[in-house]
C-alpha cells in the first residue's frame, strides 16, 4: 500500500513540475504575444492581451493532453476534456486577466501585472487541471458490473 502512495505522490510531483515548464507558455505566449499585437501592430491593450491569451491557451492545452497530464490508457473523452478546459481556463485567464488590468489601475504595468498574476495562479490552475479537467475517468458503474460477474462465476 506504501509503494502505491509513493507512486501515486511520485506521480503528482512529477505532473505539478511539468506544468511548471509548461505553464511557460501561456505566460509567455500571452506576454510576447501583448508585445506584439500591442506595441508592433497598435492593438488597443484590451484586444492585444485577449487575442495573446487565447492562443497561447490553445498551445497550452495540447502540451498539457499530451505531455503533462497525458494517460497511459489512453480512455479519456477529448471533447469533454476540451470542454472542461475552456471553462477553467476561461475562468483563470479571467483571473489573471481582472488582476493584470487591476493592478494597472495603481500604475502597475500590465507587463509586470502579468507576473504577479502569474505567481498567484500557479496553484489554482494545478489543482483544476489534475483535479477536474484532466482528472483520471472513473467508471464506477463498469467496476460494479465487473464484480458481480466474477461474483457470479465464483458461485457458479
Amino acid at each position: 500500500m506504501k509503494t502505491k502512495r509513493k507512486k501515486s505522490l511520485l506521480k503528482l510531483l512529477t505532473e505539478f513540475a511539468k506544468l511548471q515548464l509548461a505553464g511557460n507558455i501561456p505566460f509567455w505566449g500571452t506576454y510576447l504575444g501583448f508585445m506584439l499585437f500591442d506595441k508592433a501592430l497598435g492593438w488597443e491593450e484590451f484586444y492585444a492581451l485577449a487575442t495573446a491569451t487565447i492562443l497561447a491557451n490553445i498551445l497550452f492545452f495540447i502540451v498539457d493532453d499530451k505531455w503533462v497530464f497525458a494517460n497511459e490508457k489512453g480512455k479519456r473523452k477529448s471533447s469533454y476534456e476540451i470542454l472542461k478546459f475552456i471553462i477553467f481556463m476561461s475562468f483563470s485567464a479571467s483571473l489573471v486577466f481582472g488582476i493584470t488590468t487591476l493592478l494597472s489601475y495603481f500604475g502597475i504595468s500590465p507587463y509586470i501585472g502579468q507576473f504577479i498574476s502569474a505567481t498567484l495562479s500557479t496553484a489554482w490552475v494545478f489543482l483544476g487541471l489534475r483535479f477536474w479537467v484532466f482528472s483520471p475517468p472513473h467508471h464506477h458503474g463498469l467496476i460494479a458490473v465487473k464484480r458481480k460477474t466474477r461474483f457470479k462465476k465464483r458461485a457458479a
